[in-house]
């Protein structure tokens, strides 16, 4: 490792100076951390064009100093325990200081001043997370996955590790995923169609990308999926919110905007997040025609379709019609584990292009490895297993955290949804606001989430708080200790 260091030689410090002072600081502002290694004496004074002697004499002093150590063999490193630390009286690490404003302008762009706002704080560890929203990563067949990994590393490794040309993903992971959609999801479509994204945000993004300008339209369900809102925001588009009730999205109400020209509208009909009701055959038919009469897109997003217990699978809106103006959406990340970043899209015939572009300047490529070991796991059937087990898992959880929600609160909370997906709609007839319930829910320990309203649409309902339950990557002693705070917390 080279490290950058900055001299001055007609500065009257000597160089020997300037090197211990960039060093010493370094470590000391941490930019050199604990552990870190430092290149040899002799390989530092190349790249610097010093003599060795005036690196070793550095070297030397830092290590008299405490700022640095050596191991036999090993080289030289940045102590784990500078002597800074020793003149406080303290029993913790060193703390990260807040970094003050930069003086640097920010001449950002719209999309750069809509995204200049802080991120959620991490939560901690210790909080029953009833607001995430993976799978049980525990549950994963990862053996099998390192068997499928090992195989195609030993078979190709120099051809994974290159770039490919295959912008769109690679053919044998598209070939097995139509196979997949046309079988699972009643989807038609062939393998040219689908595009290999970084699971589906990338793909919800292309498509607010490529179609929408800053004076467009955009409809999405109200409440809905808060990053499909806050990614056609980003655009500049304006968002409008379509009601939902027991049988989806009201095509009627969206009819109401027809003059607005809207450009997509974005649905969830398998499981509507977050009420999880399905949008009706009926309803998919009017989109269908409302749609291809104004010249919309539809954006489909079938995220967690394949979770339904003791209920028939649900066809796409895709496949209901031929040349249907839906683009489809779906992901493995939710469906195996979330650092799998593989989604995909499926466009109508003539899309291909401006997707594929949209891919090569994002990111050129989906990783070819992953790619690989999906191809396999789909081909050798073993994505059918894997979700058989994993459906009686999470079926079984919402079971769990429903009946516990209801032993606790009795006739004070419904759950709204159909016995699917990995979440659902829990609504609580409490005297608190939404703000005091959900710090009380942080107080006992519990994460939920709120909803997602896309303007200001919200319908206040006194005396009643609604809340988001993830439940698919908890196990059912904390469901039921989940449930059992929350009383605790709503009902004091």
């Amino acid at each position: 490792m080279e490290v950058a260091l900055k001299l001055d030689p007609v500065s009257p410090i000597a160089l020997y100076r300037q090197i211990y002072d960039g060093l010493r600081d370094g470590i000391i502002g941490g930019r050199f951390e604990a552990g870190t290694k430092l290149p040899a004496s002799r390989a530092l004074a190349a790249s610097l064009g010093v003599s060795r002697i005036t690196v070793t004499e550095c070297y030397e002093r830092l290590i008299s100093e405490g700022y640095l150590e050596t191991r036999r063999g090993s080289g030289t490193f940045v102590s784990t325990r500078l002597p800074e630390w020793d003149m406080y009286a303290t029993n913790s690490t060193v703390a990260l200081v807040p970094q003050v404003e930069s003086d640097v302008p920010k001449r950002l762009s719209r999309y750069g001043q809509f995204l200049d706002a802080p991120l959620r704080p991490p939560v901690p560890p210790e909080i029953i997370r009833l607001d995430s929203h993976g799978p049980d990563v525990g549950a994963f067949p990862i053996k099998l996955w390192t068997r499928l990994l090992v195989r195609r590393m030993q078979e190709g490794a120099l051809s994974l590790l290159q770039y490919t040309q295959e912008w769109s993903g690679s053919t044998e992971l598209r070939t097995a995923v139509a196979h997949y959609l046309r079988v699972s999801r009643a989807v038609v479509c062939d393998p040219s169609q689908i595009i290999i994204t970084s699971g589906s945000q990338q793909a919800l993004y292309f498509a607010a990308r490529i179609f929408l300008d800053p004076s467009d339209y955009a409809a999405m369900e109200a409440p809905g999926y808060r990053f499909a809102g806050r990614i056609f925001a980003s655009q500049g588009a304006t968002v409008l919110p379509i009601p939902v009730d027991r049988s989806g999205m009201q095509i009627s109400q969206l009819k109401k905007h027809n003059d607005k020209a809207i450009k997509l509208v974005y649905v969830t009909p398998s499981h509507q997040y977050p009420r999880g009701v399905s949008l009706s055959v009926s309803r998919r038919i009017e989109l269908l025609t409302w749609a291809k009469e104004t010249g919309a897109l539809i954006l489909e997003d079938d995220y967690d379709s394949e979770y339904r217990y003791n209920e028939r699978p649900l066809p796409s809106i895709q496949g209901m019609v031929p040349d249907a103006p839906v683009l489809y959406v779906g992901t493995f990340s939710k469906l195996l584990f979330p650092t799998l970043r593989l989604g995909y899209l499926v466009v109508p015939p003539g899309f291909q292009n401006m997707f594929t572009g949209a891919k090569l300047l994002c990111d050129f490529q989906s990783s070819s490895i992953d790619q690989r070991i999906l191809t396999d796991f789909l081909t050798e059937g073993h994505l059918e297993p894997y979700v058989r087990k994993m459906r009686i898992i999470y079926g079984n959880r919402r079971t769990v955290l429903v009946e516990s929600l209801q032993k606790h609160f009795g006739r004070k909370v419904t759950v709204y949804g159909d016995n699917a997906g990995m979440h659902f709609l829990a609504d609580f007839e409490i005297e608190l606001s939404e703000q005091d319930a959900f710090d009380r829910a942080v107080a006992a320990g519990i994460r939920v989430e709120r909803l997602y309203w896309p303007a200001p649409c919200e319908l206040q309902r006194p005396g009643h708080v609604q809340f988001v339950f993830t439940f698919a990557a908890v196990n059912e002693n904390d469901l039921a200790l989940a449930a059992e705070r929350l009383a605790g917390a709503f009902l004091a």
